[in-house]
């Protein structure tokens, strides 16, 4: 076991601990919000503390075990489990033009069915997704940006952290990468506790997926494209095409 991961691990979860239970009360009182100006702030304020901590924190972790190299190639420590990852995939590299020209096929077919449900939902149809993210759909195109520049940066700085860093630490101290990178993505999941069970289950899914396209590309861009285009169909695709579609039967 290595002691100043073990450190870091600790440092890092308890980081984790009491940005959960801050963020629980944060979302509470965002929900009672109706001031678009306040409604905005609070995006902002979200995007501040989520690049401190799983952005910020994933350099400096990785900076303290000289680890920088990491960010750019997968840890030697993942090899084994990528390895086995492609034995098992009849696609052997996930960064191949088939596998990316499918994976944009797919999003742009989410984004052609979201439309035409919205026109048949009618006037009152708002997106559906799995947990309590209501509260989170803009408003109006200010609303918008920031909920565009959250998705963003939550692609971005989750990934770092939830599919590098952590399981990294946790592999580092615990010698398994494959126990690492499951507790990972049920870290990842309960951090979403804000938006309910749902959320939290839908969220461990979802990272078990990611950390699936890591493994298999080894490599970050992917997960980071995927997970971003993922929540800019949540966040910001789906809510305007919601609120376009209510104003047109208006």
């Amino acid at each position: 076991m290595s002691l100043p991961a073990a450190g870091l691990l600790i440092c890092c979860l308890g980081a984790l601990w009491l940005f959960v239970r801050n963020d629980v009360a944060d979302y509470a009182a965002f929900r009672q919000l109706s001031a678009t100006g306040a409604r905005q702030k609070h995006f902002r304020l979200w995007v501040l503390k989520s690049l401190t901590l799983f952005s910020g924190v994933t350099v400096l972790c990785l900076a303290l075990l000289g680890r920088l190299a990491d960010l750019t190639h997968s840890p030697v420590e993942f090899a084994a489990l990528s390895k086995a990852l492609h034995s098992l995939l009849p696609t052997h590299n996930l960064l191949d033009g088939g596998f990316v020209a499918g994976f944009i096929v797919a999003a742009t077919a989410g984004l052609l069915l979201s439309v035409v449900v919205a026109r048949r939902r009618g006037a009152t149809s708002k997106p559906m997704v799995l947990g309590d993210l209501e509260p989170l759909m803009p408003r109006n195109w200010a609303e918008t940006g920031h909920a565009a520049l959250l998705a963003l940066n939550a692609g971005f700085s989750e990934e770092l952290f939830f599919r590098l860093l952590l399981p990294l630490l946790l592999t580092l101290v615990i010698g398994s990468a494959a126990i690492a990178f499951a507790l990972a993505a049920t870290i990842f999941g309960f951090i979403h506790i804000y938006q309910g069970w749902i959320g939290v289950v839908a969220t461990t899914i979802l990272g078990l997926v990611l950390t699936g396209l890591y493994l298999g590309a080894e490599s970050l861009w992917l997960p980071i494209v995927a997970h971003v285009a993922i929540d800019l169909m949540n966040l910001v695709v789906r809510p305007t095409i919601a609120r376009l579609s209510v104003r047109a039967k208006g």
